[in-house]
């Protein structure tokens, strides 16, 4: 009875040691639930361009670069906000602005020289893309934007890389067409399902765009897509983000 009488105190203090490591673990994992990925920890100059619709729709495209020199090249000659109507697909409303040609079919003839060369790194200078304001003309159509990035001088130009993020919570489907036939696209693309969460993975850089064709993910939850682009010069392609 003496013993039992020593080893209360123990059991107790043992007891509220336990529920204080609990509340620590449980402060933790909320402290992670709760932190926002920010483009602004990334890129250190950004730029903001308008852009419209035939239809009357705007938004503004934040670009973002760690060389405030790759932003001045950027203006509505390089990309251009487009409606695709509820009834239609990206390919079908790409068709309907004259952005796409069906009939035309791929010319690759350095597909090997891409395979060799592929880079699976991080390019850290890459040039990132936000929609963060759309005003809709329609209410019930989707939109795209089309990117044209600007041309480069050199005649045997290197890879770029190219970045494009969907706005927070705003998203379950990303798609991704190309509409150039003589220019090369590869993609990349992840997905976080909630504000803490890691980057995962949803299709593996690169994989091969063919001219006229795209490809759509669906996520649900959602938080942000995030679009990786490899390609070459100007390059002609299309993004959209959502529901």
């Amino acid at each position: 009875m003496k013993k039992l009488f020593y080893a209360l105190p123990i059991i107790g203090l043992l007891f509220f040691t336990s529920c204080d490591k609990d509340e620590s673990n449980e402060i933790i994992d909320e402290s992670a639930v709760t932190t926002d990925f920010s483009l602004k920890d990334i890129y250190e100059f950004q730029k903001d361009v308008t852009i419209s619709s035939g239809e009357g729709s705007t938004g503004v495209v934040r670009i973002y670069a760690n060389n405030q020199s790759a932003l001045t090249n950027y203006s509505t000659e390089n990309l251009s906000l487009m409606e695709i109507h509820s009834d239609e697909t990206l390919k079908q409303s790409l068709v309907r602005h004259n952005l796409m040609d069906l009939s035309e079919t791929t010319v690759e003839s350095d597909e090997e020289e891409d395979y060799k060369n592929a880079s699976f790194e991080e390019n850290g200078n890459d040039i990132a893309f936000e929609l963060v304001q759309l005003t809709k003309a329609n209410p019930n159509s989707k939109y795209a934007i089309n990117f044209n990035h600007p041309q480069t001088s050199i005649a045997k130009a290197g890879w770029n890389y190219y970045t494009h993020y969907s706005s927070v919570n705003d998203a379950q489907i990303a798609e991704i067409a190309r509409h150039s036939v003589w220019r090369r696209v590869y993609y990349g693309l992840k997905y976080k399902a909630y504000s803490g969460s890691s980057w995962a993975t949803i299709q593996n850089e690169w994989r091969k765009i063919n001219n006229n064709q795209s490809f759509s993910h669906t996520k649900n939850p959602c938080y942000q897509f995030r679009f990786r682009v490899k390609t070459k010069k100007n390059s002609a392609y299309s993004v959209t983000f959502d529901y």
